[in-house]
């Protein structure tokens, strides 16, 4: 069994002795009457322990609605005060804005007042403007008609002075056409005559190169022919191939350098070539050439080799 259930029990047994006791110690107190001596009684009651445990309920249930009435009387007042707090600071922020505001409304009306007070000045500035601007129109104005006159006086001065300049330039440009003139048919008769001198001169040029290039196609012959003489073709050699060799001679008709410039493809094929030059080594004719032909000529050649003959 639960221990609670022994509780309400001890507490009415106890109450029960309490009360004997009490009845008891009364008696125990009291003097004796010596007259009368009265008998005590002692009473007793049967208490039901049901009834005392519903009673012991039910003032638990009334100290339970107590404490919540409690609690929410509580609760209502906190929130009343809570309601109070917040109603004054609303009131405070209202008259906050409301005093902004009429900050702002002076503030606007101080701003108002300055900007017109701006616009006195600058109508005030304006006007003054126009008036010295007027003046200075008028000054200029009549500087202007002073420039103008001076102006005039000073362009009839000139152009009488430029028609006497005119007339002496007209003058001097008449003997200087006429001076121009003689000297342009002079110098004409000069190119006329430098042309054709020019002309001999070319006429003889073009004899002397003709000269010079049939002398050198004799001595192309004489190269083309040392070489042929020491080509040896390489079984390879095919028709359409085409080595080019460029050589560089010297005026004694000796082989300075040469090399393959364009190879024919057919390395066996460029060798012969290049053999057959240093063969040659030294073409002695070309030391009988006239040195601006060799300069021209043959200087620097570049011989084609095909495998039917030989080219230069």
């Amino acid at each position: 069994m639960r221990s609670g259930s022994y509780l309400l029990p001890i507490i009415l047994a106890t109450l029960l002795h309490v009360v004997v006791v009490a009845l008891l110690a009364q008696s125990w107190f009291e003097h004796e009457d010596p007259v009368r001596k009265v008998p005590r009684h002692v009473q007793a009651q049967i208490v039901d322990l049901k009834t005392q445990k519903a009673q012991a309920k039910q003032a638990a249930e009334a100290k339970a609605r107590k404490k919540a009435e409690q609690r929410r009387k509580a609760e209502a007042e906190k929130k009343r005060i809570a309601d109070q707090k917040r109603k004054a600071a609303e009131k405070k922020k209202q008259q906050e804005i409301a005093k902004k505001k009429a900050a702002e409304k002076k503030r606007q009306q101080e701003i108002a007042k300055k900007k017109a007070a701006e616009k006195k000045k600058q109508q005030e500035i304006a006007k003054k403007k126009k008036a010295d601007a007027e003046k200075k129109r008028l000054a200029e104005q009549k500087k202007q008609k002073e420039i103008a006159r001076k102006k005039a006086e000073a362009e009839r001065a000139a152009k009488a002075e430029a028609d006497k300049k005119r007339k002496a330039e007209e003058e001097k440009a008449k003997r200087l056409s006429e001076a121009k003139r003689k000297l342009e048919a002079a110098a004409a008769e000069k190119r006329r005559n430098e042309a054709l001198q020019k002309a001999m001169e070319e006429e003889e040029a073009a004899m002397r190169a003709e000269e010079q290039r049939a002398s050198a196609m004799s001595y192309e012959a004489y190269i083309v022919d040392q070489i042929t003489r020491n080509w040896r073709r390489s079984p390879s050699a095919r028709n359409g191939m085409v080595v080019e060799v460029t050589v560089h001679l010297l005026p004694s008709g000796r082989v300075n350098d040469r090399y393959v410039s364009k190879s024919s493809g057919d390395s066996r094929f460029d060798n012969d070539a290049l053999r057959a030059i240093d063969r040659v080594a030294v073409f002695e004719k070309l030391q009988d050439m006239e040195p601006v032909v060799f300069d021209r000529y043959f200087r620097k050649r570049v011989l084609r080799f095909r495998p039917e003959d030989l080219r230069d």
